[in-house]
């Protein structure tokens, strides 16, 4: 009789082994799959914004604070809620840290209320901010500089959103003076133009008149996000332009 209980111990110790190892395996599978699924959200959620951006929206891109210059924060100006697609206010997307080491990415969306003056529509509304990832090791914004035609890290770093929507103007009406360099105002090029096009002087188009945005869009956005010390991904995003008929 100990015999046998001394087998069916061993035996039921084995099938619990193997039980809790393909219990343990399913939940590391679910668990990348439900990161993965977060990140493909995340995404889409950036590209859905840069598609939905209104013309007299403003793209910024600066070091954020308490992490020096290793992390960034992206804030738009004038963009549509991205919980709605409807209202105006002002999208930020920025990274915390979490007690692990790794970073929380996460937005938040302060809205612009309409039926105030431009001069007072600061500090109206408090902002609504949704974590969106975990466990991030790294990530990284960069922008394409036409000018320079290389990528860069920092855009309308001095562009605050909070001012531009207090100023109530971003855009400059009219047509720059005859021989004018209009690549100064927009800072916005085809990257696939030799170096040195946007130098030369610009053509303005017939029978139309332009709001040259204050604030120039890059024409494309990089972003790259690291998880585990992982090689990063990189996504490309192409922005509108913000110059358009008045």
């Amino acid at each position: 009789m100990s015999i046998v209980l001394l087998i069916l111990a061993l035996l039921v110790g084995a099938v619990f082994g193997i039980l809790q190892s393909s219990l343990q395996l399913a939940d590391n599978v679910k668990a990348e799959s439900d990161r993965e699924l977060r990140v493909q959200k995340f995404v889409e959620l950036c590209e859905n914004a840069f598609n939905r951006l209104p013309p007299d929206g403003v793209i910024s891109i600066r070091p954020q604070k308490g992490f020096g210059s290793q992390q960034q924060m992206l804030e738009i100006a004038f963009a549509l809620s991205p919980f709605d697609a409807a209202t105006p206010g002002i999208v930020t997307i920025g990274s915390v840290a979490a007690k692990d080491g790794s970073l929380e990415v996460g937005v938040s969306f302060e809205e612009v209320p309409l039926n105030f003056a431009p001069t007072q529509r600061n500090n109206t509304a408090r902002p609504v901010e949704v974590p969106l990832l975990r466990g991030i090791h790294s990530m990284h914004w960069r922008v394409y500089d036409p000018q320079s035609q290389k990528w860069v890290d920092q855009w309308n770093e001095k562009a605050v959103a909070a001012e531009i929507i207090k100023s109530g103007q971003t855009t400059l009406t009219g047509l720059p003076p005859s021989g004018q360099n209009l690549s100064l105002n927009l800072n916005v090029g085809d990257p696939t133009q030799p170096p040195g096009a946007a130098n030369s002087p610009a053509t303005p188009p017939p029978a139309q008149n332009l709001g040259t945005s204050m604030y120039p869009r890059p024409p494309m956005l990089e972003l790259s996000i690291s998880e585990n010390g992982e090689e990063p991904r990189r996504w490309i995003f192409w922005i509108p332009e913000s110059v358009v008929p008045q």
